[in-house]
């Protein structure tokens, strides 16, 4: 009797287990099932190498190559690769958040989707697409209606895809002041108000041309590399600026070649650079330059290491340098 009791004990529990074990899994697919169905994008991120944007003032594309991004519309030039990267990947993470209304019928204009905003289009490397069409209503809780690849359903999305199809060329567009690594910078010559500066590269430290004895503090040139390297424009103009004050002009040898710049400031304090390589006019961020305006030779002078003082005992007397330090 007691074997009997037990087999009916396992068997009633393999039973109620074996329910509880098929309500998991039916509770995980429909949770899967609920993610898929919030999923804003049906495309693979790895396979989007191509990014449109339509507005009312302008359209634009640009094109994943073996070299980077690169825009291809309404002109050809490089795009700068971490403002697109983070493009694609920030698209990728938005959800939908509910679905306003479906069905044949729709009344679009009520949601502002007759007249869209803009535009946003995604394609990758096989030709598939995720087009969406940006409302400029927005609903009770400030998302923004939307219409993804003309189904006939308004969806509701972060507002932020409003900023996203606001954005213009310039935004992704390569607004460095500089296009090569400063790593392969070989020479420079600096000349501001201040005076002139020529530097050279010599078996990978930096000297003075003018003065080879001068003790050169690596590490403040490299900032100042750094500051060249950092500096981007605001926007690159297609017509000269008129300018009042020459501020510098920059000279540098990469690899064989020269690379120049002109630096000036207009009456409304705006810094301009006119630039080679490639031939740019470029009015430049807020404070990008200004390390370069008064910059002087003495500026990188290595200061001299302090020798420890000696004792009565003929050794280094630390509590003495402690004290001083």
């Amino acid at each position: 009797m007691k074997l009997r009791g037990r087999t009916i004990l396992v068997t009633a529990l393999l039973f109620f287990g074996g329910f509880a074990v098929f309500d998991y899994i039916q509770e995980k697919k429909k949770d899967e099932e609920s993610i898929q169905q919030s999923r804003l994008m049906t495309l693979e991120f790895d396979q989007v190498n191509s990014i449109q944007i339509e507005h009312s003032t302008q359209k634009f594309v640009i094109q994943r190559t073996v070299n980077g991004w690169e825009l291809t519309e309404p002109y050809k030039d490089l795009a700068d690769n971490s403002v697109a990267d983070d493009f694609v990947k920030n698209t990728f993470t938005e959800r939908i958040i509910e679905v306003a209304n479906e069905g044949n019928g729709i009344d679009w204009s009520r949601y502002g989707l007759d007249k869209p905003l803009g535009k946003v289009i995604l394609t990758t490397s096989s030709g598939q697409k995720n087009t969406f069409e940006i409302s400029e209503k927005k609903n009770i809780e400030e998302n923004t209606f939307a219409r993804r690849n003309q189904e006939n359903r308004v969806l509701v999305i972060n507002s932020s895809w409003q900023n996203k199809v606001r954005k213009t060329a310039m935004d992704f567009r390569d607004r460095r002041f500089l296009r090569n690594k400063i790593s392969a910078v070989d020479e420079l010559r600096l000349v501001n108000e201040k005076g002139a500066i020529e530097l050279k590269r010599i078996d990978g430290k930096w000297q003075s041309i003018i003065n080879p004895n001068f003790p050169i503090d690596q590490n403040k040139l490299r900032e100042l590399l750094t500051a060249i390297a950092n500096a981007k424009a605001s926007e690159i103009l297609p017509i000269p600026a008129v300018t009042s004050k020459k501020l510098f002009s920059l000279k540098l040898k990469i690899a064989d070649a020269n690379w120049e710049a002109q630096v000036d400031q207009a009456k409304d304090l705006g810094i301009y650079a006119k630039v080679t390589k490639p031939q740019f006019l470029m009015k430049m961020e807020p404070g990008a330059l200004d390390k370069l305006i008064t910059t002087t030779l003495n500026d990188f002078k290595e200061e001299p290491t302090k020798k420890p003082e000696i004792g009565s005992a003929g050794i280094a007397d630390k509590s003495v340098t402690k004290e001083k330090k």
